[in-house]
């Protein structure tokens, strides 16, 4: 027993020599890592509660557009694109309200409203949108090279056909018809095999015949 109690007492002198090195530095370790812990949990807090803000917000937009109250639905779009620009909401919020204008022929604040959205929103598929938007209202204003210009760049595959077409539409408008047939061409190329897609291929063909086809 005797000699039991030797072997803990020496295994307790290292412990608290090793600790008395150490054990300093460990609860400094300790220390940070529930800071940073806890620093993780209020972000997260914090994220949760601005996106349910943002939410809620976008849904005064959506039912102002459902309602046809546009001073509304535009305070509220503005205030959404305000506090929350780095949010889906604000991005969707900003279509509605540019759809809104275009409804009220104000073209010149949907481009507006657009162009916020191509250089804000984080989702390509929201930005691609508002970019095929705003190439349409372009294309209206007989602003071809703008119009072109928003059609560059590479483009997800749902928009594709679509920003195809467009381009199309503009290069005919500009006196390309070679040019805008291949482009209607890459459009046939890219339509998906759905309902829609086929009902669109028929547009994008209709086009094509008026140019002389092949």
């Amino acid at each position: 027993m005797a000699a039991y109690d030797l072997e803990e007492q020496e295994q307790l002198s290292a412990m608290k020599a090793w600790w008395e090195k150490y054990g300093n530095a460990i609860s400094t370790g300790v220390a940070v890592v529930a800071l940073v812990v806890l620093a993780w949990q209020a972000w997260s807090w914090y994220q949760r509660s601005q996106n349910d803000k943002a939410t809620a917000m976008y849904a005064e937009v959506f039912l102002a557009s459902q309602a046809g109250d546009t001073a509304k639905l535009q305070q509220a779009a503005n205030q959404l694109t305000t506090d929350y620009p780095s949010h889906l909401q604000a991005s969707l919020g900003a279509l509605l309200a540019a759809k809104a204008d275009v409804d009220k022929k104000d073209t010149k604040s949907a481009r507006v409203k657009l162009t916020w959205v191509v250089e804000h929103s984080k989702e390509v598929l929201v930005k691609d949108l508002a970019r095929l938007r705003l190439a349409t209202l372009l294309l209206d204003d007989k602003a071809y090279d703008e119009a072109l210009k928003q059609l560059e760049s590479g483009v997800t595959k749902e928009l594709a056909p679509r920003f195809a077409e467009m381009r199309g539409d503009v290069l005919v408008e500009q006196g390309k018809p070679d040019a805008a047939k291949e482009a209607y061409k890459q459009a046939l190329e890219k339509m998906p095999s759905t309902p829609e897609g086929s009902s669109l291929k028929n547009i994008v063909q209709t086009k094509l015949d008026e140019l002389g086809g092949n």
